[in-house]
Parts: C-alpha cells; sequence; structure tokens
C-alpha cells in the first residue's frame, strides 16, 4: 500500500491523504495484511501487545478482542471506577468514536463490576442516538458520568507544556481506558491515544499547546507534537480500544474530508504500538509522525514495529 509522505503531505494540501488510500479501496482485511507482516506472532497462550478484529460491529467484537489480553476482567476489578477518554466533539463519520464502540466497553466494564463509568470527556445525549446501540444501552448511558470539575497538574519532565488544566477525573478514575478514533489531523498528520489526551484538558491548555504565543494555529507542528507528548506523561492509560471502522485521512480533526473503511478495532496496552499499527492501517508513514518520536524520547514506549506481537482475529 502506498502510504503518505511528509513532504508530499505538505505539497499536496489536506486531501492528498485520503486520496492516495481510497484510490486503492481496500478492504479491512488488506489493509491488515499489507500492515502485519513488520509484527511478531505471539506463542500460544502469550498475550500479545496488539490486538485487531475484523468487523463493524462492536457489540460483538469489542469482547472477542479484549479476549487474548485476558478479557475485561483482567482491567477492571469490581468497585473500581473507570475513566473513558473517548472523541466525540465532531459531528462528521469517520472523525469521531463510534459511540457502540464506546457503549460496547461501558457494558463490559459494569459486567466486570465496575462501580462507575465516566466519560472524562463530556458528550451530548445526541451523540449517543447517532449509534445503532442507543436503544439497548440507554440504561448505561443514563447511569454514566462525566468529567466536571478541572484542576491543574504540573509536568516536571514536559520540555515544552510544563502545566496543564485537566478533568480531575482524569487522574481520579482507578481504570483509564482510551478510546480514540484513527484519523488525520492538520496540525500533527495523525490523531489516535496520544493526540486524543487532549480531550482530558480544558480549552485553555489545548490553545496553548497549539503554539508558544498561544494563537490556535496548526502551522507550529513541532511544538504540538512536543506538548501532546509531555501532556501524556500525566498518566498512561490502562487500556487502549481504538476505532478503525471508518476513519478520516483528509481535513482532519473535524472533516469533513476523505474516509477509508477498514473496518477494524484494535486494542493494546501500549498507546505508542497501537497508534503506529493504525496509523499505518490507514495510510500514513509512523516515521512522519513526529507526536511517536516525541513520545518514544519520554519513554512511552518502543517505536520499532517489529518489537510487537500481534493477534488479528
Amino acid at each position: 500500500m502506498k502510504t503518505l509522505k511528509r513532504r508530499d503531505f505538505i505539497k499536496t494540501g489536506l486531501m492528498a491523504g485520503g486520496a492516495v488510500v481510497l484510490a486503492k479501496q481496500l478492504s479491512g482485511a488488506e489493509f491488515a495484511d499489507q500492515n502485519k507482516a513488520e509484527y511478531l506472532t505471539p506463542s500460544p497462550g502469550e498475550i500479545p501487545d496488539i490486538v485487531t478484529i475484523a468487523g463493524d460491529n462492536p457489540d460483538i467484537n469489542v469482547a472477542r478482542l479484549l479476549d487474548p489480553l485476558g478479557g475485561i476482567g483482567h482491567f477492571v476489578k469490581s468497585g473500581q471506577s473507570v475513566g473513558l477518554l473517548a472523541n466525540s466533539p465532531w459531528k462528521n463519520p469517520g472523525f469521531y468514536t463510534q459511540p457502540d464502540v464506546i457503549l460496547a466497553v461501558a457494558g463490559l466494564c459494569l459486567q466486570a463490576g465496575a462501580r462507575e463509568i465516566i466519560c472524562i470527556h463530556p458528550a451530548q445525549r445526541s451523540f449517543w442516538e447517532r449509534g445503532s446501540l442507543y436503544s439497548k444501552y440507554q440504561d448505561i448511558i443514563d447511569q454514566m458520568k462525566y468529567g466536571d470539575e478541572m484542576i491543574y497538574m504540573d509536568i516536571p519532565k514536559g520540555k515544552m507544556l510544563k502545566r496543564a488544566e485537566i478533568y480531575k477525573a482524569f487522574m481520579d478514575v482507578d481504570v483509564l481506558i482510551s478510546i480514540p478514533v484513527a484519523k488525520h489531523h492538520a496540525g500533527v498528520m495523525f490523531s489516535c491515544n496520544f493526540k486524543g489526551f487532549m480531550g482530558a484538558a480544558s480549552s485553555d491548555t489545548n490553545r496553548g499547546m497549539h503554539s508558544p504565543d498561544g494563537q490556535y494555529t496548526y502551522d507550529e507542528e513541532e511544538y504540538l507534537a512536543q506538548c501532546i507528548a509531555d501532556l501524556n506523561l500525566l498518566r498512561k492509560p490502562d487500556l487502549c480500544i481504538i476505532d478503525a471502522i471508518e476513519c478520516g485521512t483528509s481535513n482532519g480533526p473535524a472533516g469533513p474530508g476523505r474516509t477509508v473503511k477498514p473496518n477494524r478495532i484494535i486494542a493494546g496496552t501500549s498507546a505508542l504500538a497501537t497508534d503506529i499499527f493504525a496509523a499505518k492501517l490507514i495510510g500514513f508513514l509512523p516515521d512522519d509522525i513526529l507526536t511517536f518520536q516525541k513520545a518514544y524520547d519520554h519513554g512511552l514506549g518502543e517505536i520499532d514495529p517489529s518489537t510487537y506481537k500481534l493477534t488479528e482475529l
């Protein structure tokens, strides 16, 4: 699969990435076949670093996806609070986490005995109504709590971002599950787990992360990428579940733009491992994504895909 080089991205504009990938019209299976060669195969009984499952039915597939990782019970214990950090603000398909993925995860957490489910970044009722599982999971939606109180947190090892205003629940929950959609981003090329952490921060903090002078711009890629990596020093997600069913490949983060449909969901415990896999899955070269290098420099994961074990379902 031809992937998008940063120099071509800059030269041809935001629509190029989607056009390159869309022209191929690859199925989800073909995407994965071209991506998996770099990865190791786990031994029987060995827990993989990355699990991916084909299909667009989260109600069934999320539980199956987590089985090789030990199931939801490996991550969520009875009486624990669970925070879900998902990408919900946008309205164009491929640019927000599908509600059905989030609800399927929330349902499993409650089955495992979670005391409460908190959506770190608040979502409107209209967001949940977009999903096909809205009627089935209305009770869970009604129980769901949302981040409200904000606190300031120092980031001593941050290189650019030294302090951030974030939702208090982000730090307080016993278990943090990151549930982003894999998509294009105009400022740092790719948005997934790492970029998704900005959903836990206030609008003032997010604005300041875009440029040293606080201007909201996508022209300061180096600065924004470093700030994103710095923000991820606050805590690591306990589990990452990436919506790669439909993914925006141009004009992100909000769209509208071109999309591809790998029809996959991805899971793992490493934000960097799963982000790298998802990026290449939708047509971007991980080596061109500065956020990954900044995260690696912070010790937030291994950047070489050949060190990771992959299980496909």
